[in-house]
């Protein structure tokens, strides 16, 4: 026998919902398969369903959007403190700078290599260590790096900062709304199981094949097991609607 498959994605989730409220209201309510009551919270499951899949749709694709700016944000902070430590360390293989100055910036034993700017908090912090480093280097008398100055690496680091911070929240907002579609796909199935359950005991029919065919017009989905789908004739084919199988 075949049997049945609850949705597995929103848009199956969606469509379920919408057969069973479409039938419901193109009938009389006493010649449908299913009581009133369940009617009503046919059409809140389906109100909820669909405006939490819509906020969560929303956050998703606000997160994404902004994850472009993200991208190009963190690629313009790290070219610039990635070449200001370049000039930094050619200013002291010219003799400018000394050598020992590169311990304002904690970079004396990085051999004159760059750092790793690959992640959000390896730009933070190192882009805090660059400016800490000129800031106190200056102090002590030393001349500004130019280009790129510490102002314009500065700049670049809170623009970084800045669309940081709006994604971390961004990604806390999306979670939320993700979570909270996780739940109400459990409850949504959990609401079409006892539906289907319900129309299933109210259609009258001795058939099996004839009551699936009824269900199956509420939206019900029945799957035929790849052995059970061979064994049926070209007429059974032709009969029964029922073509999905695992």
């Amino acid at each position: 026998m075949p049997y049945r498959r609850l949705p597995t994605t929103d848009k199956a989730r969606a469509k379920v919902l919408n057969t069973a409220l479409e039938l419901a209201t193109k009938r009389d309510v006493n010649k449908i398969a299913f009581s009133e009551e369940t009617l009503l919270e046919l059409k809140q499951v389906k109100t909820v369903f669909e405006s939490t899949l819509q906020i969560y749709k929303t956050d998703l694709k606000r997160q994404l959007e902004k994850s472009k700016n993200y991208k190009a944000s963190m690629i313009k902070a790290a070219l610039y403190i990635s070449h200001f430590i370049k000039v930094l360390y050619m200013a002291v293989e010219r003799e400018e700078i000394k050598e020992d100055s590169l311990k304002f910036y904690e970079l004396d034993s990085f051999a004159g290599k760059i750092p790793s700017l690959n992640k959000e908090e390896e730009l933070l912090k190192w882009g805090a260590k660059i400016i800490e480093g000129e800031q106190k280097r200056i102090h002590k008398g030393g001349n500004p790096v130019y280009s790129p100055s510490i102002a314009l690496v500065k700049i670049k680091l809170e623009e970084f900062k800045e669309i940081a911070v709006y994604m971390q929240n961004m990604r806390r907002v999306t979670n939320i709304s993700f979570e909270r579609m996780k739940k109400n796909r459990v409850a949504t199935n959990k609401f079409i199981c006892n539906l289907w359950n319900e129309i299933e005991e109210n259609i009258k029919s001795d058939n099996a094949k004839h009551k699936r065919q009824i269900a199956l017009d509420y939206g019900i989905v029945y799957i035929f097991r790849r052995n059970e789908k061979k064994k049926l004739t070209a007429n059974d084919l032709q009969t029964d609607l029922l073509f999905d199988f695992n």
